[in-house]
């Protein structure tokens, strides 16, 4: 059990950057240090041994006697028993990679391996929006909708750590076809690439007015950011785009309220960016597909960390 005077080393590994920190059991990042991946130059050796280097000096920093171990959170699909990652999509080329083993050896600290929504959802849930729930869900909705979910106050795995694919759940049997091989998941629907995609498609009229403008002129430019951004100085076409985003990410609640029956469902990424404009008509579908007495129970908010979430989602490993 971590107490007050532990800290913990943190390790995020992203396909654009990786970071180290140590932090605290109370959610204080103490010591940072991040360096671009480089996946397309470095192999994923030269990766782990630059961010163990990192490690050391970090722990320096502190001494070694404070540190309990290490939080490693990086995109999935990965093994939390064994700590190998095999090919996430932002990281196609670490295949099979022992990142447990490497830091270990490294190190001499134990290591815990968690994917990144998993990690995200604990550290929201020690650290922020879900901070006194028992029952909570957190949904990213951004590149793409993953999902970590607390039931009963720990969270969940599944047989072979594919609990929390909560954007892939089926929408549309004949929807659009996802990134994952399937059509209509709810990915493919309200997450970021999926908003600009119907806006550039979108025969509504309007795009031209702001959403295009602030692309530059080209359609294929179009952002979530542009769209939200539209959206907030009131522009009519952004509105229903995410409005249409809306209507299926609370499809896409209100059956995981049915069947988790949490208290909170926590979202990130583009629901803090638009606030209301997305989370109301999320809400609202929500209150139409779900049972009241599951809907009413359960609170709908955007995540709390900002910034400080990739930090905190591996320093939250170590406080199980």
């Amino acid at each position: 059990m971590a107490t007050e005077q532990d800290v913990i080393l943190g390790v995020d590994i992203g396909g654009t950057k990786c970071a180290v920190c140590i932090g605290n059991t109370r959610g204080e990042v103490l010591h940072r240090l991040s360096e671009p991946t480089d996946g397309a130059n470095r192999s994923p050796e030269a990766v782990m041994n630059s961010l163990a280097d990192k490690g050391k000096t970090l722990i320096a920093t502190v001494g070694a006697a404070s540190v309990i171990g290490v939080g490693v959170s990086c995109g999935g699909p990965l093994d939390t028993t064994t700590g190998i990652i095999y090919a996430p999509p932002n990281l196609p080329e670490w295949k099979a990679v022992p990142v447990r083993s490497l830091l270990e050896d490294a190190l001499q600290l134990p290591v815990r391996v968690e994917n990144d929504a998993n990690a995200t959802a604990l550290a929201e849930w020690k650290f922020g929006a879900g901070i006194g729930t028992q029952n909570m869900v957190f949904m990213t909705m951004g590149t793409g909708i993953g999902g970590g979910i607390i039931a009963d106050g720990r969270l969940i795995h599944g047989r072979n750590d594919l609990a929390g694919e909560l954007g892939h759940q089926t929408i549309l049997i004949d929807g659009p076809l996802c990134g994952c091989g399937k059509r209509g998941c709810l990915e493919a629907l309200a997450s970021g690439p999926s908003i600009e995609r119907s806006a550039r498609e979108s025969d509504l009229p309007g795009r031209e007015k702001r959403v295009l403008h602030l692309a530059g002129g080209d359609l294929n430019k179009i952002t979530a950011a542009h769209i939200v951004q539209a959206a907030i100085e009131g522009d009519d076409f952004a509105n229903a785009i995410l409005q249409r985003a809306g209507r299926y990410m609370g499809i896409g609640i209100a059956n995981i309220i049915q069947m988790l029956n949490p208290e909170r469902v926590i979202l990130g990424t583009i629901a803090v960016h638009a606030g209301d404009l997305i989370l109301e008509p999320i809400r609202k579908a929500v209150s139409e597909f779900a049972w009241k007495r599951s809907a009413e129970v359960c609170s709908i908010v955007p995540a709390a960390l900002g910034d400080r979430a990739q930090d905190l989602a591996a320093i939250a490993l170590w406080l199980q």
